[in-house]
């Protein structure tokens, strides 16, 4: 089955091609590269498109019974390599195709997977099968891979940011999804990055500690880190956990075209609860190397709001440096 959604750009084409997959052509435009919060925030638009053609409802104008408004925010969010794709080497012009699969988490979350290939000069179409066994046990190296965790929040009194509700909307139905199977679901990361502030990852569990832990201060910027209904993007905690990564690599001694240089193989982000605007972040960030290869690292990154040390995110950045450090 491909029907076509949508198609009033030259640049995107739409069309979903199952009861829950949809299939994207994507021309890169700038205002999606760049900075890994860039894309990631492009992406996100994709899963709330996604979600909203595969179940019928409208995610962008969602409601709960009381009319309030509902919002399907992420709750963890992971971008991940195949080898050779990587976040920092997509650029103007690129040619995408993007397969997109959506998953049921119960009535209250949904989740997102998106697979995403360069296509090749005059290529209009390539294979689009794509499984969860390939996210998990086999990714391919010409792919990068994004897999969201939604939930359904709401405001509950007044204006604030702290304590959102979790409300399914009116006219959501998780039953015309597909389940996902446990050992896939990233509920159990989650939690123990709730519990110890660090996501367990057997891939890096040997790497050794490397320095001093560094803590950067990060005042709410009202210009930059809230999105359109007055909440912290969750973009936004991508951008301030680099931002501050840039400030542990400038205290290394390295430059600032060695970080852009970088290879962006696993970035996770688990987040706990959102911000007000006159909140203080606080990022604790420690670095951790490969033994056998010091050229691959991970960083690990707590954001906390300083009133209460309430943990708002737990972050975590694996890394191919490009040269000697």
């Amino acid at each position: 089955m491909s029907v076509t959604l949508a198609s009033a750009s030259p640049v995107t084409r739409i069309e979903q091609t199952g009861p829950a997959d949809v299939r994207r052509l994507v021309t890169v435009q700038p205002g999606m590269c760049g900075p890994t919060a860039l894309f990631a925030a492009r992406v996100g638009d994709w899963t709330w498109e996604s979600v909203s053609t595969v179940c019928g409802l409208d995610v962008f104008n969602a409601q709960d019974a009381q009319g309030r408004a509902a919002y399907l925010a992420f709750h963890y969010f992971r971008i991940r390599s195949g080898g050779h794709l990587t976040p920092e080497r997509i650029t103007f012009g690129d040619r995408l195709e993007v397969i997109t699969r959506v998953f049921s988490q119960g009535r209250r979350s949904v989740l997102t997977l998106h697979r995403i290939r360069r296509l090749p000069q005059g290529a209009t179409e390539l294979d689009a099968s794509f499984d969860l066994e390939e996210f998990h046990e086999r990714p391919r190296p010409d792919c990068l891979y994004v897999e969201n965790l939604n939930h359904w929040l709401t405001r509950g009194a007044g204006h604030t940011n702290v304590g959102l509700v979790h409300t399914p909307p009116v006219g959501f139905d998780h039953t015309r999804l597909p389940e996902l199977p446990d050992v896939y679901s990233p509920k159990t990361p989650c939690r123990q990055a709730r519990a110890d502030h660090r996501f367990h990852d057997p891939a890096t569990a040997h790497y050794t500690p490397s320095g001093d832990q560094l803590i950067v201060n990060h005042r709410v910027d009202v210009t930059r880190d809230i999105n359109g209904v007055g909440l912290m993007y969750f973009a936004s905690f991508l951008s301030i956990a680099e931002g501050a990564l840039l400030e542990l690599w400038r205290g290394l001694g390295r430059t600032d075209r060695a970080f852009l240089d970088r290879s962006l193989q696993d970035i996770r982000i688990c987040y706990l609860g959102n911000a007000d605007l006159d909140a203080t972040l606080r990022l604790h960030l420690r670095l951790a190397r490969d033994p056998e290869n010091q050229h691959h690292e991970r960083a690990d990154i707590l954001i906390q709001d300083t009133a209460g040390d309430r943990a708002l995110a737990v972050a975590s950045f694996r890394v191919h440096t490009a040269g000697p450090q």
